[in-house]
């Protein structure tokens, strides 16, 4: 991988991310970051995102540094996924319709306090295609307004050549020496690791709320090897390596 300097001398750096705003990253995933003293992105979507009762919650982790992207309201994905409703498939959408969505999506974070500029996004599912056989991307709206884009592959991103619109992570379910692993391996190769996890102790794709705990004092206990910092920020410091 490429040589980039991470600042403050860290060898590597990481990234928590938490998708579809879960009651369990609300309750447990939140606090446990707060007493850590570090700071994840989060992408909630659907009910996590609409419920007004969540609102304040989401100000609150928006004033202890948390960074809260757009991961769209209805959550389309391909109609070949057993969850998706009828009618909110990607194959149903339309350009006007995709950008109306994440339109109304940026209103709401922003009355959460997220500070203007440019946020960062998550495609629900990885997926970014869009309308009838699923021919048409999507990536150049994400281009025009937002600074990174979240995806799936499950590697180690190398920050010289990452296409920041496309940015690897891999999805958590494991435990606290599975978690040390993948960082220690992006230690190794001087690499951004970005991990995303959605249940914490509960709803759905969970990882344990101890297993989290822990991980998060192993990070906590490496800042000197380890720039732990939200997506927009090692987003950020890439660009700007890239611009020198």
């Amino acid at each position: 991988m490429g040589k980039i300097i991470w600042p403050g001398g860290a060898k590597a750096a990481i990234t928590l991310l938490y998708e579809d705003g879960l009651t369990t990253q609300l309750e447990k995933a939140i606090p446990q970051l707060n007493e850590s003293g570090l700071r994840g992105t989060f992408f909630p979507s659907g009910d996590g995102l609409k419920d007004p009762s969540n609102a304040v919650l989401w100000s609150a982790a928006v004033t202890a540094g948390h960074e809260i992207g757009a991961h769209t309201i209805n959550h389309p994905c391909d109609r070949a996924h057993d969850f998706v409703r009828e009618g909110f498939s990607l194959q149903d959408y339309t350009e006007e319709r995709l950008r109306d969505e994440i339109r109304e999506n940026l209103e709401i974070i922003k009355k959460f306090g997220v500070p203007a500029g440019r946020p960062v996004f998550a495609y629900p599912c990885g997926e970014s295609v869009y309308g009838e056989g699923l021919k048409k991307s999507y990536v150049p709206i994400i281009k025009e307004i937002f600074l990174a884009a979240k995806g799936v592959n499950g590697i180690i991103a190398d920050p010289e050549k990452v296409d920041l619109y496309d940015v690897p992570c891999f999805g958590i379910t494991c435990g606290t020496q599975g978690m040390i692993d993948i960082a220690e391996r992006a230690v190794q190769c001087g690499g951004w690791a970005l991990f995303l996890f959605h249940g914490v102790g509960g709803d759905y794709i969970s990882v344990e709320a101890d297993a989290h705990r822990e991980f998060l004092r192993y990070l906590a206990a490496e800042k000197g090897n380890l720039l732990v910092a939200p997506f927009g920020e090692i987003s950020t410091v890439i660009e700007n390596s890239r611009a020198k």
